[in-house]
């Protein structure tokens, strides 16, 4: 299930704001970090939807709350040799 949300926000923020959702935002440029959160969700696949849906998808992407990174592995590896 979606909700639609429209609220001006950096996508750091919004990822905090709604941490265990997927989130489409449109950007206020292609270099910006500040943009409109338009949909909340659970469901990516409903997400791309919707993103495809839109009649303007300039600047619009999909980026992720911050707890789905949670089970990543992330870092540097270093080899030694």
């Amino acid at each position: 299930m979606y909700k639609e949300i429209n609220q001006r926000m950096t996508s750091v923020d919004a990822s905090e704001k709604f941490p265990d959702s997927y989130i489409i935002m449109r950007m206020d440029g292609f270099e910006s970090d500040i943009g409109t959160v338009l949909f909340t969700g659970k469901n990516k696949n409903e997400l791309r939807a919707i993103l495809r849906g839109l009649e303007n998808q300039m600047f619009c992407g999909i980026i992720e709350g911050v707890n789905f990174g949670r089970n990543c592995i992330g870092g540097v590896v270093v080899a030694h040799g």
